[in-house]
């Protein structure tokens, strides 16, 4: 294993994994009323024998579990036992390609099985590294493809791998899907048939009913396509990361950064990974397709805004006939690009990255019959995002740029279980510049203001909102997140913000001899008897 230097660059190299749990130091207090388990997964490992992975999101997938009780905390991580993992370990090489890297034929094999196995598209990764979540009385890790891992979340075994391609006709499916109160699951996943082309299908995952299924059913037997939205080119799908979701509506952004099939077949024998297979058009704009829950029907206005990039969406909510979509933009995809780990590991004073920024997108759902061309047609007096009616019928949309700081927000959070899909107040981030994501923030969404949480040398995760059980306002709970502390080799802690002052409560000190890796995105999981943790959830 590669010597991890100082400097956020110590955040993207190998760590080790701890299956039993480690006890944590408690500095200041942790409230009794948290009680349950951060769950996070991100890469762990970017070498295998005598190869390395190129790219941030190629490591192999680690699960990191920091469990809460009665103020105290354990920290305990696993490997993901995926075939991308077992068949790495068991070679001593990378057998499955990733975003970033190119797996090789087999060496074992002959001179014609090599040639030929050149000329095939790569294998698709199971290597489940970006999200962990539940579903109904399952839990799963996934990536953005159709292989997702299924896990316990109290051991943290791997309990199998899953095929979603048996279930549902997709080929992707994001690592943001949507949860509705009653268990009902959404998510987007594209598809291609030589017949329909490219198309991006929205997927719905009734609740399962254990007792009337039996234990071998499985909640993915539950899924069916609501609505599918034929891609504007049909031999070229555009990346998607996330989506947004209302009480009445799904809203899609089609950005233009396209897969490029023919690179995609030819990656292998160029030596590049999928990340170079995506070609981006500036003069090409985003286009935002809104689908009606109730029927599955597109909204026939077409609505645009000049070209931008995002991976997440903060918020999206129905208010006055307008959908308000706020989102995390990037100019241009440069960003993809500066994930190599070539880049992410130079010294901080010799890299950066492209600032994010807070756009707040309004597209007003009920168009009157006397709208005139070029007039914006927002109605809402609160924001200065612009919708102007176009001579062809489209609406083009300006957004509000809702984040003048010296940082740009990314990973964003809010109160999910009450707020997701309706008039919110708060968001929470970290900021993404100059080295890497070192601050967080608390932004008011309707006077702007900003909190900011930084300590030196540190380097903070995705933040995971925890309500109040006897919370009122919006941002009663608390906020964990896990930070990387680069003034040591190895050091790291849980942190815990109040989610109204955005103080610091406690953090709960990781020993010096765990290395924590960075990791991605995860859930908070509330604290439950045994066979009972999935109704909790």
């Amino acid at each position: 294993m590669a010597a991890a230097p100082l400097g956020s660059a110590r955040m993207f190299f190998s760590v080790d994994e701890f299956p039993e749990p480690v006890p944590t130091t408690i500095k200041g207090e942790i409230p009794a009323w948290v009680s349950g388990s951060l769950m996070r997964t991100g890469p762990g490992k970017f070498e295998v024998g005598k190869e390395a992975y190129r790219y941030w999101f190629d490591g192999l997938a680690i699960v990191h579990k920091f469990n809460i009780k009665d103020g105290k905390v354990t920290y305990q991580s696993r490997f993901l036992e995926t075939e991308a993992y077992r068949e790495a370990m068991k070679a001593q090489r990378i057998v499955l390609s990733e975003y970033g890297t190119m797996a090789y034929p087999d060496p074992c094999k002959n001179i014609f099985a090599r040639f030929f196995s050149y000329f095939f598209p790569p294998d698709m990764s199971d290597n489940d590294l970006v999200n962990t979540f539940p579903m109904s009385d399952e839990f799963y890790c996934v990536n953005e493809t159709y292989r997702w891992t299924k896990l316990d979340p109290r051991t943290l075994d791997t309990l199998g791998q899953i095929d979603l391609t048996k279930y549902i006709a997709v080929n992707a499916l994001t690592a943001h899907p949507h949860h509705e109160s009653d268990g009902t699951v959404y998510n987007m996943g594209s598809s291609y048939s030589y017949k329909t082309g490219c198309q991006y299908n929205i997927v719905r995952f009734d609740p399962l009913d254990r007792k009337k299924c039996g234990p071998e059913a499985t909640v993915l037997e539950n899924a069916s396509i609501v609505c599918s939205i034929p891609a504007s080119y049909s031999l070229s799908a555009s990346y998607y990361h996330s989506f947004g979701m209302t009480p009445n509506y799904f809203v899609f952004i089609e950005q233009p950064l396209y897969m490029n099939i023919p690179k995609i077949l030819l990656a292998r024998i160029q030596d590049v990974g999928v990340t170079e297979c995506f070609d981006w058009y500036t003069e090409i704009p985003c286009r935002f397709v809104v689908v009606r829950r109730k029927d599955g029907e597109i909204i026939s206005t077409k609505y645009t805004a000049d070209s931008f990039f995002c991976f997440h969406h903060i918020n999206t909510y129905e208010e006055a006939g307008h959908l308000v979509l706020d989102v995390c933009c990037f100019e241009d995809a440069r960003i993809v690009k500066l994930l190599y780990l070539s880049h992410l590991r130079r010294p901080d004073d010799e890299k950066s990255f492209p600032e994010p920024q807070c756009r707040r997108y309004c597209l007003p759902i009920d168009l009157g019959q006397d709208e005139k061309v070029n007039n914006n047609t927002v109605k809402l007096t609160y924001t200065t995002a612009t919708a102007c009616l176009q001579q062809d019928g489209s609406v083009h949309c300006q957004p509000e740029h809702m984040s003048h700081v010296e940082k740009g927000f990314e990973f964003p959070t809010i109160n999910y279980t009450k707020y997701n899909g309706k008039p919110y107040r708060y968001f929470y981030g970290t900021g993404l510049a100059g080295a890497f994501t070192d601050a967080l923030f608390k932004m008011d969404v309707k006077t702007k203001k900003l909190w900011t949480w930084r300590e030196k040398h540190c380097y903070g995760s995705e933040l995971i909102f925890v309500p109040s059980p006897d919370g009122v306002e919006e941002d009663d709970g608390v906020l964990l997140a896990t930070v990387v502390d680069v003034k040591d080799e190895k050091g790291a802690f849980l942190l815990v913000l109040d989610g109204k002052t955005f103080t610091e409560l406690g953090r709960a000190v990781i020993p010096a001899h765990v290395g924590v890796g960075y990791g991605l995105h995860g859930c908070y999981v509330p604290e439950a008897p045994p066979g009972e943790i999935f109704q909790k959830l």
